[in-house]
């Protein structure tokens, strides 16, 4: 079998995914067939139904575990004739839920089973938390499994949705579950007919479409997740085809999607190659990889030759394209391989020169060869500008600017084995004894001193050997022509000996680099797992690196405000000047390399690498070779950002646990405050309700008119105080309820009006003498909401408008009907808020500031407010007054229709 018949490592991976998919179908694990779409209403549950219904024709078992037909004839059509298994009702917070019944399905144990809305939050209660563990069970437990997802639920696309559609989508899907389905359908309709749905009431009820036209379904949105579902599903495609074709038999690409593959060496034509293929990259719009391939005879490379090959691999990588460097003998061979693995369509090469054949030259050229064996891959040669350079230089550059004593050693190799056959050759012994020993040295200088050096001791050998052992003597004269054919053997054997020993010396020192960095990952790997303190991993981190890439190692870590400060373990001059700080600091803002190598920030003393993670920038490694005036190589770099990735995410686990800690304890030091506050509100409100009894009886019942006013002004700061003080214990007591999360939510239909007169009711004493102008929309819904929070809101709302605004300003209150629900606000004349603060005043303690401030407060009021509205999935929001003063609002979405107020109308 040829090299490329041998089947690739991803053609035997991809063969054996295969086989174990085809075993897989013959287990026990049931199959999830999942229906894809970019958002609710594209007709999901209405595809999953018509599969179902085709599948109980088939005589298959189907039942519908859950389906939401979201009151739609057409979708209520398709559950006739399927059965459909009980729910599960569970009570929550005063309402009954209807939950799937996982227990009854795997009792009933189906063929086949719907369960609509995979991303839907069980009801606390049920035996998981998400429907897809649900899921996940009836897979365990052999049964198949129909359902529907949206691309706003998927896991790892959560951020991305967030940012283009501005709504948080809190329920996801893990990519696991994606990635273990069986099938996906994608169900895709555009925008315009989705919209159209919408405003036909096809998927929400008219009040909840009018408030999804609003937020999620504006057409932007949805042309982004649109896009977004497409990709989604065209990669898991191309993911299928690219399994199929590595485990297929066949080693040829398949054209599915344009791929370039270009041949990058140490010529300067290297250069134009690359550029010519970036250019047809971009006008067939396709990804493209930069390929070089280093033979046995790298070894003999000079250092003009390696720089140039590192400007060349350095241009492919600023142009975008995808860097590899691999090993080989063959280079063609091993460039086509690796096509075959990537499924390259294209392949760029260049040649050098005067390409033309003469009597001297091979005709089996790399372009040749690339031309004869590419099979149905398409070959592009440029042509080069350098005449020096010859195309088997662009690959295999040769060159006699090696170090003298490497010439030194051949020529002390080459003498040796003179003298030691002069001295055998009186001994007695015979020629072929003398011309092993030739043959000693040339393989001795091939394995120290490299192939040109070797050819040149093996000529040397056979002159040497003619002129000293070969009559007549003394002269490069041969009488018996028997010695012809033993001088060729001689050089033959000669240089073949030295082409071999010169490629297992590359090889054993291209296994022991592999090794070394194969080893030095180990180590660290290992060290950064066992390192728990982000001190000494850092320390471990600089030691091996240094050791690694013989240079010095200095990491930086972002403090609070994200400046970089240097954690130095071996002291570097560098580290700490300015122009190394800024290179540092701007490679943690923008997450890119910079520095000494780089087109950013060149004149640093060194390379600057980004420790990234997903989710952000955890510090920065800078790198400065040990040498003066030295690079990192293109495959040094590869290898350094392998390492960065790895300390990265060990530094960024370190972070995550000291968080965790940190957390743990500010949860038991809050859990202890809250206890300790709810247990002191729980013992004051006792005596305060007394006392505040005591004082409004003796108010109502004493003579005024006898009374001293001294006294009675006493007795009034009594009530006042006390009142003030019941209020302040009741924000503590509904603090520590809300923070707790033991506060059941009783909504019942409340009239606004009453709401909010019950709660200036409960400040009348506080009022007094302050106007209060109360405005309601004629056509105000009810609201649908636990009353005592509501006035509790009203309550503190109106208590901050009093703190805050001088005494004879007016407080103003509107409540208007907005999209699904209802909104309140409190505007006031006061000083209003700073800039920059209108977050933070619903924080907990948070005061604010102003001439007209009442430093009584404690802080409480506004975070309250804030915790009951987003506890009735609602919104509140602060803004300063135009003219001077606050503005706080708050909405309360209403989750159905109102009820109907019956009226008798006298005949």
């Amino acid at each position: 079998m040829s090299d490329q018949e041998r089947p690739t490592p991803e053609q035997m991976l991809a063969r054996i995914r295969s086989e174990s998919t085809d075993a897989e179908s013959t287990s026990s694990d049931g199959k999830l067939r999942l229906f894809f779409g970019y958002a609710a209403g594209v007709g999901k549950t209405y595809a999953m139904l018509q599969a179902a219904q085709a599948m109980k024709r088939e005589g298959r078992d189907v039942v519908i575990g859950y389906v939401e037909p979201h009151a739609r004839p057409e979708t209520q059509v398709l559950t006739e004739g399927l059965e459909a298994l009980p729910r599960l009702e569970v009570s929550y917070r005063g309402s009954v839920l209807n939950e799937f019944d996982l227990d009854a399905t795997l009792a009933r144990r189906p063929e086949f089973v719907l369960v609509d809305e995979l991303a839907h939050t069980n009801a606390p209660g049920c035996r998981h938390a998400k429907r897809w563990q649900d899921v996940e069970e009836l897979l365990a437990a052999g049964i198949n499994v129909l359902s529907t997802l949206n691309v706003q639920h998927v896991e790892s696309l959560n951020d991305i949705v967030a940012e283009i559609s501005g709504v948080q989508v809190r329920e996801t899907v893990p990519d696991s579950i994606l990635e273990r389905a069986d099938e996906v359908t994608l169900i895709d309709v555009s925008p315009d007919d989705l919209l159209e749905r919408l405003r036909q009431g096809k998927i929400y009820v008219p009040q909840q479409a009018a408030f999804a036209l609003e937020k999620f379904f504006r057409k932007n949105n949805l042309v982004a997740l649109r896009e977004m579902a497409l990709r989604h599903a065209a990669d898991r495609v191309h993911d299928d085809v690219e399994i199929a074709r590595l485990g297929s038999a066949s080693n040829r690409p398949w054209p599915t999607n344009e791929r370039l593959l270009v041949c990058v060496g140490p010529s300067p034509t290297s250069a134009k190659v690359v550029r010519a293929a970036k250019r047809l990259a971009d006008r067939i719009n396709a990804p493209w990889i930069a390929l070089h391939i280093e033979s046995a005879s790298a070894v003999q490379w000079s250092d003009a030759d390696r720089q140039q090959l590192h400007r060349n691999l350095k241009l492919a990588e600023s142009l975008g394209g995808e860097i590899v460097q691999a090993s080989g003998d063959d280079v063609s061979q091993e460039l086509l391989a690796y096509a075959y693995s990537r499924n390259v369509t294209k392949i760029v090469v260049g040649k050098t020169g005067d390409q033309t054949n003469r009597w001297w030259r091979r005709p089996n050229s790399l372009v040749d060869r690339l031309l004869r064996d590419s099979g149905n891959m398409d070959v592009v040669v440029v042509r080069g500008v350098d005449e020096a350079h010859s195309e088997s230089m662009h690959w295999n550059t040769r060159s006699s600017s090696l170090p003298p004593l490497r010439w030194l050693e051949a020529v002390i190799y080459t003498v040796a084995a003179t003298l030691i056959t002069l001295l055998m050759n009186r001994a007695g012994f015979s020629e072929a004894n003398l011309i092993m020993i030739f043959l000693l040295a040339v393989v001795a200088v091939a394995a120290r001193c490299g192939s040109l050096p070797s050819i040149a001791a093996s000529v040397a050998s056979v002159v040497i050997f003619d002129v000293l052992f070969v009559p007549p003597y003394y002269r490069i004269t041969v009488y018996d022509s028997q010695y012809v054919v033993t001088f060729a053997v001689m050089l033959i054997v000669g240089l073949l000996a030295s082409t071999l020993t010169s490629r297992v010396r590359y090889q054993a020192d291209a296994a022991r680099r592999n090794e070394r960095r194969a080893e030095a990952l180990y180590r660290l790997s290992r060290r950064l797992a066992n390192t728990a303190k982000t001190a000494d991993l850092l320390r471990e981190t600089e030691q091996i690196m240094s050791e690694v890439f013989d240079a010095y190692a200095v990491i930086y870590l972002p403090n609070d405000e994200r400046k970089v400060r240097p954690i130095l373990g071996h002291v570097a001059s560098f580290a700490a000047s300015a122009k190394e700080f800024a290179t540092a600091q701007w490679v943690l803002d923008h997450n890119e390399p910079a520095g000494a190598g780089t087109n950013t920030l060149p004149s640093s003393e060194a390379i600057y690498i980004p420790l990234s993670t997903p989710d952000n920038v955890a510090g920065v490694m800078a790198i400065q070779p040990a040498k003066p005036n030295t690079q990192l190589s293109i495959d040094a770099r590869q290898l350094l950002e392998t390492y960065a990735t790895q300390i990265a995410f060990a530094i960024e686990r370190n972070n995550l646990s000291d968080r965790s800690k940190r957390a743990e304890l500010e949860s038991e030091t809050e859990k202890l405050r809250s206890s300790l506050l709810s247990a002191v509100s729980h013992d004051l409100r006792t005596p305060l309700a007394a006392i505040a009894g005591a004082a409004s009886s003796l108010d109502v019942s004493i003579n005024k008119e006898s009374f001293d006013p001294a006294s009675h002004d006493l007795l009034e700061t009594i009530v006042d105080e006390s009142q003030r003080l019941t209020r302040l214990v009741e924000n503590l007591l509904h603090m520590t309820r809300l923070s707790s999360g033991k506060v059941q939510i009783n909504r019942q239909w409340q009239p606004v009006e009453e709401l909010i007169g019950s709660a200036l009711h409960r400040l009348d004493h506080v009022l007094a003498g302050r106007e209060v102008r109360v405005q309601i929309d004629g056509d105000l819904p009810m609201v649908h909401g636990d009353d005592i929070l509501l006035e509790t809101i009203l309550v503190n709302l109106f208590d901050n408008a009093l703190k805050y605004s001088p005494a004879d300003s007016t407080i103003e209150v509107l409540s208007e009907p907005v999209s699904g629900g209802i909104a309140i606000q409190v505007a006031d004349r006061g000083c209003g808020i700073l800039p920059g603060d209108e977050e933070k005043i619903f924080e907990k303690f948070h005061r604010g500031s102003g001439p007209n401030t009442d430093r009584r407060g404690t802080g409480l009021g506004l975070a309250i407010c804030d915790a009951i509205v987003r506890a009735h999935k609602g919104t509140i929001t602060a803004r300063s007054r135009p003219g001077g003063g606050t503005i706080v609002r708050f909405t309360i979405p209403n989750e159905s229709k109102p009820p109907r107020i019956a009226t008798e109308i006298d005949e």
